[in-house]
C-alpha cells in the first residue's frame, strides 16, 4: 500500500484526543476513526496514511484488508476483528 495516501480521518482522531480503533476500506477509500459518536454536521479530515502510521504504527497490521472490509479493536494494543462491511 502506497503511504502517501490520503485516508479520512473523524475529528478526533485528527486532533489526537482518541486512538484510531475502526478502520475501514470502502471504494477506494480509508477511514481510520476513533469508533465513538459525533456531533451532526462534524465531517472528515483528510491526512496522509503516512502521518498517521507514525502516529500510531500498529495500523500497518491491517493495510491488507481488502475493499468492502472493515477492523476493529477495543484499543491500541488490542487484536484487530475483521470483517465485511455490513456483517
Amino acid at each position: 500500500m502506497e503511504r502517501e495516501r490520503a485516508a479520512f480521518v473523524c475529528r478526533h482522531v485528527f486532533e489526537g484526543s482518541r486512538s484510531i480503533r475502526l478502520v475501514a476500506h470502502e471504494d477506494g477509500d480509508w477511514q481510520f476513526l476513533c469508533g465513538e459518536e459525533h456531533e451532526p454536521g462534524d465531517g472528515p479530515r483528510v491526512v496522509g496514511l503516512n502521518h498517521l502510521i507514525e502516529r500510531d504504527p500498529s495500523i500497518v497490521e491491517i493495510l491488507e484488508l481488502r475493499q468492502g472490509w472493515e477492523a476493529e479493536r477495543h484499543d491500541v494494543g488490542a487484536p484487530w476483528v475483521r470483517r465485511q462491511i455490513g456483517e
